[in-house]
């Protein structure tokens, strides 16, 4: 019962933070519009007027489903990781070189080839940040943001030089996949791409792995306990290693789909900070699979809605950026008031059971 209404609290607490950024920005409005029921307008209902801007709302949430499942899984482990960005950078450039260079291949078997270089190019450039902090107990903060910049510089790099299209002009990318390769659109009428199939399948995975076998109980163990987990013959550090791990393959996964959906080639930049986008998804989504499905699309949405409202109204799109902004605030300044209360519980009950020791004794 209690689980249950603490549950219902949580999901009060999400909807209010997004109901009290979407008042915010639309009290905005009304300061800087000259026509503020329009442009509110356009931004609530625009991502549904058409079946183009259903898509492009979907499409733009496909990615950052696959960021926010790398996030949710090692949040869960207490893992503070930032590095979904470089893995997704990694991973889709492993995937691509595998797309270009691994020649013979009919495309039902040379697809999974793809996306399964991609999540091993993510899984062990994360890795690398879940090592050091289990060897060395090293802020996963600071090395995770520090391997963004050496997976974004490296590739850049490679996609400028080493394996640039020489006949892509001013642009750096690499040479266009096969056409058979790409996750084609859905329809001409409703332009989704078949990665929305991969994301789905990648969020039920990982419902599965979280919360129905052994390593998914392990993980969450240790995000909630590490020294009772240690005590329980839990390998702490291994299991640390493997959440961030399974976080990069998930971001790498993320970033061959985005390629192979929506660009058609590796192009330097080609992330929006999907990767620290994704943060805001785990955040709202409470570190839950379903959830993240549902926040990734509620942010699409806002992306969308600012696109539409731009072109309907005198109102830029970076006022959704502003209410992001907002929604990150509120949702993180719940997420804090919850752990002060939950440790304010704790103390009490250690203050409690010392007292009642005290009394048994005397």
């Amino acid at each position: 019962m209690n689980q249950k209404r603490f549950l219902y609290l949580d999901l009060v607490g999400i909807i209010g933070a997004a109901l009290l950024a979407l008042i915010c920005g639309f009290i905005i409005i009304l300061f800087v519009s000259d026509d503020p029921l329009n442009a509110i307008s356009a931004f609530i209902t625009g991502p549904f007027s058409n079946a183009f801007n259903i898509s492009t709302l979907v499409n733009k949430a496909i990615p950052l489903i696959f960021t926010g499942l790398a996030l949710a899984v090692v949040f869960q482990t207490n893992v503070f990781s930032m590095g979904a960005e470089g893995q997704l950078y990694v991973g889709g450039f492993l995937g691509s070189l595998s797309a270009l260079y691994i020649p013979g291949l009919p495309a039902f078997i040379h697809i999974p080839v793809i996306l399964i270089c991609a999540m091993v190019g993510g899984a062990l450039f994360g890795g690398m940040a879940g090592f050091l902090k289990a060897k060395w107990n090293a802020h996963e903060v600071v090395t995770t943001l520090m391997l963004n910049y050496v997976a974004i510089i490296l590739t850049s790099y490679f996609v400028n030089n080493v394996f640039k299209d020489p006949e892509s002009g001013g642009f750096a990318r690499m040479p266009f996949f096969e056409k058979d390769l790409l996750l084609g659109k859905m329809s001409n009428s409703f332009p989704v791409h078949y990665g929305i199939i991969v994301a789905l399948i990648a969020v039920v995975v990982v419902y599965l792995l979280m919360y129905k076998t052994k390593i998914g109980y392990e993980l969450r163990l240790v995000g909630k306990n590490d020294k009772f987990a240690r005590y329980g013959g839990i390998k702490t550090k291994h299991i640390i290693i493997i959440s961030v791990m399974i976080s990069g393959a998930l971001a790498g996964l993320g970033g061959i789909v985005e390629l192979l959906g929506v660009h058609g080639a590796y192009k330097d930049s080609f992330s929006a900070k999907l990767g620290f986008d994704g943060i805001i998804i785990a955040l709202l989504a409470r570190n839950h699979p379903i959830g993240v499905l549902i926040s990734a699309l509620f942010y699409a949405y806002l992306q969308v809605g600012g696109q539409v409202m731009q072109a309907q109204s005198d109102v830029s799109r970076e006022l959704s950026v502003i209410i992001q902004v907002l929604l990150v605030l509120f949702v993180s300044a719940q997420v804090v008031f919850n752990y002060l209360k939950q440790r304010a519980i704790m103390k009490q009950k250690n203050q409690t059971g010392e007292k009642k020791v005290n009394t048994h004794v005397v």
